[in-house]
This record gives structure tokens, sequence and C-alpha cells, in this order.
């Protein structure tokens, strides 16, 4: 047959795409560069593949993961060889250790050119070394029958691998020969015409992930239990949410939920829930008749360090069912991590009469919250804690919130209060960084619901160049910036006491203005002098593209207002 395709490795990258969006992938994040070229055409010419073209790979690579993460589907990330590819790597190590699938494409030199210092041409593959779930480098191109089914199949088990136990990342790298552009030589003679190209790359199966049944009755023989809930990493269906629940109602356990969880804001659906655990746990010593006798911790342990703390000194027999495989229990103590997926079921466990243990929680939870909500009520000025508070109860219902590493998630923690407004809550809690938030967060908001970013100044700018992708982005994405000139977290360490070498090493304030930040990638910009601004400015019609609302906080006073706040409320706890 005469040529359709313009060259080799025209047709090669054709069926990668081809494959690709047979498997059910629908987006593509392409980085520019020459070697990259036959994957960038392919991609761009393959009907029901959205093709987004981003400069930055490291920037690019973060938004392909935030799209992941809310489709819970593979998105292909397509760099050229060099450098590139190692710009993918701190989203590749958050993907593999939160479970986010993700086909990463690295565009190679062929082998003759590698090892003798031809351009752009370093060792890639393993690059990334264990972090993919599975990694392959492909053959160079060639037009024949045989090789083209290899490649599908090949291409087929990588998006399995992806999207089966245990989840995460895969790394394909792909040598080229020139010519890259897929001009014709007259010469080439494909195996394979267009009109076939779509029935030849349908799956040939469609391998599917199924879960054991989990017996859980034996370790859930108490009415003095306690579930934890922390961030659950990986991408979760309406399905797991609602398995969590029956687990909880069988169970009628305290549910102990971090502001990371979206339990926060599915009240109705946990009635015995508590968010005021940093404080009571302060309180609950060996003869409290708060102590449990199992804890059972869905996903990660909620990130509270004095629950982490208080459960390390009590050691009390705990039972992990974790997203992904592996050890959960970072205290090392009487506890045991089994993989089970709430996406796809439930755990057999007894059903409870209601206990008073659970309703003993919750009558000391509710004092937690009235003595947090009496404390923020007296406060004249802008606490980041507040902004936490006002968030919980202004977004919009249904929206997608994404919150950034650091001091966020702990005023969540602390401050977020529970709602029914069913806010979808979206972090990056594999790797715990600050890399590529702002990023990920567009991602989320691409061809999703109205987004909103917290985020502090410092992980703001370490993901600078994530503005570029504002002119992207099909959606909305509204950041609310808490400013307190420069690392806040460390502000409730001990390392704060340093003087001006805390202040030079670790708050690292960068003195930037924001508006003119905003101004250089078009992205609107409002500042709230006042929370009373703040819920003005979220009580507005969400705008399409990217706003800023940024709010200047006292990281030296909140964190001080922080402590004594929960010093209080721990010694008003204790004489009741």
């Amino acid at each position: 047959m005469l040529h359709e395709f313009a060259n080799v490795n025209e047709l090669w990258s054709r069926v990668i795409a081809e494959t690709l969006r047979a498997k059910g992938v629908r987006f593509a994040v392409i980085c520019p560069g020459s070697r990259s070229s036959p994957l960038a055409f392919a991609f761009d010419r393959t009907e029901g593949i959205e093709s987004i073209p981003i400069l930055d790979e490291r920037s690019a690579s973060f938004f392909a993961l935030g799209i992941a993460k809310r489709e819970g589907m593979p998105v292909v990330l397509v760099c050229t060889s060099g450098t590139a590819a190692a710009n993918f790597y701190p989203a590749v190590i958050e993907a593999s250790e939160s479970g986010v699938p993700l086909v990463v494409i690295t565009a190679d030199r062929p082998h003759e050119l590698r090892g003798c210092r031809a351009g752009q041409t370093i060792a890639q593959v393993g690059i990334y070394a264990s972090y993919p779930v599975s990694q392959v480098e492909l053959e160079i191109p060639v037009a024949e029958q045989k090789a083209l089914i290899s490649l599908k199949e090949t291409i087929e088990a990588q998006v399995d691998c992806s999207m089966g136990v245990p989840f995460g990342p895969v790394h394909v790298n792909a040598p080229f020969r020139d010519p890259l552009a897929p001009v014709p030589d007259g010469v080439f003679a494909s195996p394979l015409s267009t009109d076939e190209l779509k029935g030849f790359c349908e799956p040939s199966s469609n391998r599917k992930v199924s879960i054991t049944e989990l017996d859980i009755r034996e370790f859930a023989q108490t009415q003095r239990g306690l579930i934890l809930v922390g961030s659950y990493l990986r991408p979760t269906s309406e399905d797991w949410l609602t398995n969590v629940a029956r687990l909880a109602d069988q169970l009628k356990w305290p549910v102990l939920s971090d502001g990371l969880s979206s339990l926060r804001n599915h009240v109705s659906l946990f009635p015995r829930l508590i968010t005021g655990f940093n404080a009571i746990c302060r309180i609950v010593e060996e003869d409290s008749e708060l102590l449990p006798e199992r804890i059972l911790v869905i996903g990660d342990l909620p990130i509270s360090k004095t629950l982490r703390t208080w459960l390390s000194i009590r050691n009390i027999k705990s039972l992990f069912l974790t997203p992904l495989p592996g050890e959960f229990d970072p205290n090392r103590g009487d506890s045991e991590s089994l993989y089970f997926d709430f996406n796809q079921g439930v755990p057999i466990v007894p059903c409870h009469d209601e206990p008073e243990f659970a309703a003993k929680w919750k009558r000391i939870d509710a004092l937690v919250s009235e003595e947090i909500e009496n404390r923020l009520s007296r406060f004249d000025f802008v606490f980041e804690g507040s902004v936490s508070a006002i968030l919980s109860h202004s977004l919009p219902s249904g929206s997608s919130f994404f919150v950034s590493n650091s001091m966020p998630p702990r005023d969540m923690e602390f401050f977020w209060n529970s709602n029914d407004r069913g806010m979808e809550i979206y972090s990056s809690r594999g790797a715990n960084g600050i890399d590529g938030i702002l990023s990920t967060a567009l991602g989320v908001a691409h061809r999703g619901k109205p987004t909103y970013l917290l985020t502090g100044d410092l992980a703001l700018l370490h993901d600078s160049n994530g503005g570029l992708i504002s002119k992207k982005l099909e959606g909305s994405l509204t950041i609310i910036l808490v400013n307190n000139a420069g690392g806040g977290i460390f502000e409730m360490l001990p390392v704060s006491q340093l003087g001006e070498e805390f202040e030079t090493y670790f708050a690292t304030d960068q003195q930037i203005d924001f508006s003119k930040w905003a101004a250089t990638y078009d992205i609107e910009y409002v500042k709230a002098n006042s929370l009373k601004e703040l819920e003005t400015c979220l009580g507005r019609e969400t705008r399409k593209g990217v706003n800023l609302i940024e709010v200047v906080t006292d990281r030296k006073r909140d964190a001080a207002e922080r402590k004594r706040i929960f010093r209080e409320i721990a010694s008003c706890l204790s004489f009741r």
C-alpha cells in the first residue's frame, strides 16, 4: 500500500496516541522540543485526546498530575530528550507516592547517538529510579506489522500498570531517528492505512482491578473504637465517600477526620464526626473514658502532630486500610497495614449498637468547636486560622478546593468547620512538598468544577512559572493567597527562637509585590484587607480564568495566637 503516513516516526507515534485514546486517555500535556516532534503532531491529530502545549516541563508535569487527580485516569505527559525529562521528576515522585496514574513519554536519541556527546542527550532509561510502577524503552520505530502489534501491546500494558495495584506513573522512553517532522519523503510505504488505524488500536483486553473481600470483624469487636481518616492520596469516586459512610454507620465509632478529607464537607453522612481532636488528644490520659481500645485508619493518618504523638505514646492496637500497598504507620506501633480500596467496597465489620463512647466524644468535640468559635470571633485582625474557617462556609457548594502544603492544611485541620456543602478536597500529600502547587491546582480546575486554591506566599512563588498555564485554562481557579511574608510553619517550631538566622535561612521572606506578579500573567488581582472583605470577594460570581485574592497576615502574631488557643482550650477541657 502506498504511504498515507509521512514517515515511520509518524506512523509509530500515531499508533501510540490512538492506543492511548482507545484505552480511555483524554488529555495529553505536551512540552516543546525537536526530538518529541513525532509525538506532538500525533497527539494533536488524534481525535478524542485534548493536547495541551505547556512551555515549562516542571509546571506541565504538575498540571498533568492535577488533571489525573481529578479524573482518576492516566494523563499523558510528553517531552523532548535531555534535561527536559529531569524536570518531570518531582511530579513523578508525587504521583508515585500518591498513586496517581500518569503516562510519562520521554523522547530520546537513538542508541548510536548516546554516550558520544550528541546534543541534548543524557541517560534517560531509569532516570526516575524506582518511582514509576513500570518503565520500558521502546524500540526504534520500524514499519512492520509485527513491530506495530508489539508497540500497541506495550502501550496497553503501561496503561494497565498505571491503573493497577500499586497504581501510579509509568515511564515510556521513546527513541527516534531523523526525520522527526511528518514531512513526506515520497518513498515511505506503511503497512497500515489511516482508515485502519483506529480499528488496529482498539484494546485487545481491558484489565480490571478486583479486590478480595476483607473481613475485620475480629479486630473491630469493641464499642470503644475510633476511625481516623486522613488524606486518601489516590483519586476517589463518589462510591468512596458512601462506602466509608457505610463502614462508619455499622461500627458507630467516632470518626476523626482531617481537614484534607472531604468528610468534613458531608456532615450529614457522618453524624459522629469529630474535628477538634487536636485539642481533645491533649487531655486524653491513660485512665480517660475517651481512650479507645482499637483504632481503624483509612488512608493516611491525619497530619496532626499532636494526634500522631498521642498515638505513639498510647500505642493503641491499630489497623490501617491503605489506598496503596505498603506500611502506613510512621510510629511503627502495634499496627497492621492492609491494602483496601473503598472505591470498590466496604470491609466486613460487626454492626454495633449506638455506644455511649461516641456520645462522649461528640459532647467534648462540641465544646472544642464552641471554644474555637468564641476565640476567633474576638479577633479584630486578620488571623490565618480565620481564613480557613471562612472558606469552610463561603465556598460554593460542590466546588473543588486544593490545599497547599505547610501551614494551610494545619489551619484547615484546626479551624475548618464541618458542613454539608460537598466541596471536594485535593492536596499533594504524597511527598508533602510545595513543588508545583499552583500548576497542580490549575490541572484540577481545567475543564472541571470551579476550583479554589489556598496557599502561602512561598509555595506560590516556588511554582511561579505555573502562571504561564493561566492562558491555557478552560475553567476557573481562584487563588486565596495567605501572605505572611515567609515560612509561617517554621514559626511553630523551636527553630523560630534563633533570631536573624531564622529569618535568613527558614522564614526566607521574598518581599514580592503579588499585584505585579499577577499582572505579569494577566491574572485578576484583589487584596482583601479584612475578613469581611475576604467574604465579599468569595461571594462574587465566579469568573473564568485565574483570579487572585491576597490576604496579608502577621506570621509571628498568628503563631503565638495558635499556641495560646491550643493551650487555653486544653486547659478548659481538663476542668470539665
